[in-house]
């Protein structure tokens, strides 16, 4: 199976995750949705997902903790939170730790930096993941890693429910994944799963401009009750 793009892909996940969530809701009751997408490949479909589920839309910035001298081979991930997620496989001693220590300095930089630009330039406030369903949504999952640590992020920034949901995901991360959050939600959970791009036709890499225009456009059309991160003491008003 293809998907035709990440729009594509997340509409379909959408639909998906909607009609699970439906019969879910039976047995739970699951309120207070937002999506939150991991940029930049996470985003279109992060979009169309919460335009399908009709709510707010924000972002948990990952980035890759590469090995030294191989910028494209990870280890590990950071997230805007200072969450470190380390492949179980690296060693534990002092010159190891002394680089990720420093990797962690820079990279935490980074997506704090990357977080912000991102709300500021397309004009939206962070957004309160306090006693929140949060689905955090990617273009694909290999081996985890920017997940793993956006998972510890979602925690930290107090979620209530969470469930993690990519058009195609590796089987093991499929397994993996499931003792970290909630839910696993997948169209497509390969045994040998290579590269993300082989299950899209068109999977060019998705730039800032539009990660900007998913986030204002959403909150565009999306409007409260969302309670903005830093005016939780408004949180009865909306209610009322």
């Amino acid at each position: 199976m293809k998907f035709q793009n990440r729009n594509s892909a997340g509409l379909l996940l959408g639909k998906e995750i909607e009609k699970i969530l439906i019969d879910q809701s039976e047995s739970k009751i699951i309120s207070n949705i937002l999506v939150v997408g991991l940029p930049r490949g996470g985003m279109p479909v992060a979009f169309a997902v919460a335009q399908r589920l009709k709510c707010a839309l924000d972002i948990i910035v990952a980035k890759k903790l590469p090995y030294p001298g191989q910028p494209e081979y990870a280890i590990g991930a950071v997230s805007s939170d200072g969450v470190v997620e380390l492949d179980p496989a690296i060693p534990h001693d002092f010159h190891w730790q002394a680089y990720i220590d420093t990797q962690r300095q820079e990279l935490l930089i980074k997506t704090r930096e990357s977080e912000s630009r991102f709300r500021q330039l397309a004009g939206v406030e962070e957004l309160s993941l306090e006693n929140k369903t949060v689905i955090i949504v990617d273009d694909g999952i290999a081996t985890g890693m920017t997940v793993k640590a956006a998972i510890k992020s979602a925690k930290l920034r107090g979620c209530s429910h969470l469930i993690v949901a990519a058009p195609a995901m590796s089987y093991e991360s499929y397994l993996e994944l499931q003792s970290l959050c909630d839910q696993v939600i997948a169209l497509i959970t390969p045994d040998r799963f290579g590269a993300v791009g082989q299950y899209y036709v068109n999977f060019a890499q998705t730039s800032d401009q539009e990660v900007i225009a998913a986030l204002r456009d959403n909150r565009s059309k999306c409007r409260p009750p969302y309670i903005p991160f830093d005016n939780k003491s408004n949180v009865h008003s909306h209610h009322s």
